[in-house]
This record gives C-alpha cells, sequence and structure tokens, in this order.
C-alpha cells in the first residue's frame, strides 16, 4: 500500500511539473498575440466623435472651417432730396430736348441734341438716344430709326439742375441714294427718344427722307455739355 501511495504521489507530482510548464507557455504565447493585435487595430479617435474644445459653446462648430453665422445686413435709407445720387434717372418730365449746333456738308449733316436737366435735383441718363425722321397727319416715322453707336462702354451722365448732355445725330442727305432705292418724302420732325425713359419729343425739322429701309440716320453716345 506504501509502495502505490508514493507511486501515485510521485504521478501527481510529474502531472503538475508538466500543467505548469504548459501554463506558462501558454501565458507567454497569449501575451505575445495581444500586443500583436493591439499594435495592428489600434487607431486615434474619429474627429467626428472629438469635439474640438476650441468651438464656442452651442455654435456646433467642429474646426477651424466651420461655417459661421452670418451677420444680419443693415440697410440704409437712400440718399436724401438733394444729395449726390448718380443712380437716380432723369424722368421725362425733367429733361427737356432741344437742337443744338449744326453743320455739315452736301451729303451729311452733324445737327446736335442736346439734353437739359430742368428737374430741381440731380440726376443721371445712361445708354443711348433714340432718333428718327417724321412727318405726316397723324404723325408717322419715315425710314429707319437711327442705328446705335458702335458696342461699347455707355457711360452714365450725371446732371445737376440746369446742367446739358448731349448727342450727335448724323444725317445723311436722301439725295446720295438712287430715287428708287430711296423713295424721297419729305419729313417735318425728328422725333428724339430720351435715354433710359420711355418718353419721347418731337422737334421740328424740314428736310428729305427716304420712304424705303435706307439708313440715313446715325446717333452718337452721350457727352457732358451742349457740344458746340
Amino acid at each position: 500500500m506504501t509502495f502505490m501511495a508514493r507511486a501515485a504521489g510521485a504521478r501527481l507530482m510529474a502531472a503538475g511539473t508538466v500543467l505548469a510548464g504548459l501554463t506558462m507557455l501558454v501565458g507567454g504565447c497569449g501575451t505575445g498575440a495581444g500586443s500583436s493585435t493591439a499594435s495592428v487595430t489600434a487607431a486615434p479617435a474619429s474627429p467626428a466623435n472629438s469635439a474640438d474644445s476650441s468651438a464656442p459653446a452651442g455654435t456646433g462648430a467642429t474646426g477651424p472651417g466651420a461655417q459661421r453665422p452670418t451677420p444680419a445686413r443693415t440697410l440704409t435709407a437712400p440718399p436724401a432730396y438733394g444729395v449726390p445720387n448718380p443712380g437716380y434717372a432723369c424722368p421725362a418730365s425733367s429733361v427737356q430736348v432741344t437742337l443744338g449746333l449744326s453743320q455739315g456738308t452736301k451729303s451729311v449733316t452733324y445737327q446736335v441734341i442736346d439734353f437739359t436737366n430742368r428737374g430741381p435735383k440731380q440726376c443721371s441718363l445712361s445708354g443711348t438716344p433714340g432718333a428718327s425722321l417724321a412727318g405726316g397727319t397723324p404723325l408717322a416715322q419715315i425710314g429707319l430709326a437711327a442705328g446705335p453707336p458702335d458696342a461699347g462702354l455707355r457711360p452714365r451722365i450725371t446732371l445737376n439742375p440746369g446742367q446739358v448732355a448731349n448727342a450727335l445725330l448724323q444725317i445723311s442727305s436722301a439725295s446720295s441714294f438712287a430715287t428708287t432705292a430711296c423713295d424721297p418724302v419729305h419729313a417735318s420732325y425728328l422725333v428724339i427718344a430720351m435715354p433710359n425713359t420711355i418718353g419721347f419729343v418731337k422737334l421740328a425739322y424740314s428736310t428729305t427722307a427716304c420712304a424705303k429701309p435706307v439708313q440715313l440716320l446715325s446717333i452718337g453716345r452721350l457727352a457732358h455739355g451742349s457740344g458746340g
């Protein structure tokens, strides 16, 4: 009995020694694998999940590029009466249109058209005035209206009360064209359409016009002064 007990004890001690060795081996392997896995899977926290501590509270900003609320604009009142305001278009009722200096040759006449600010405050004219010959009762346009000037900038002309702007109208002689191409008729008026308005005026002007579509008239851009 004693021998068997001793033999059994010896086997238990050997088994315990083997088990301890396996435990140390497994523990060592487990620690190495755990370290390798951590180095591969570890990643910095996502910016979307980390608030920017520098952003003001309540703005919801998450970084320097975040949108900031747009401050409300302050509206200003229009300029008071009498204050320079080049954006105020001259109404037709405040512009006096007259014939200015006229000169030319047998084949062409250069006629200045003056636009005077007769209103009580500063205003502006911009664009190009229109012009056509007319006659008859009721009044009717004869031939083609004036062709526009060459393409380009058309400056705004600002006029104080009493100041004048002008445009140069060129009128070719109807006699420069064949009778069949022109179909000459008498014109009694120049009809001038004011720039940047829907107004127009008729000015007494006697000449020969072409009833057929011949370009007799051309008009230039507005300029400061009376043109002569």
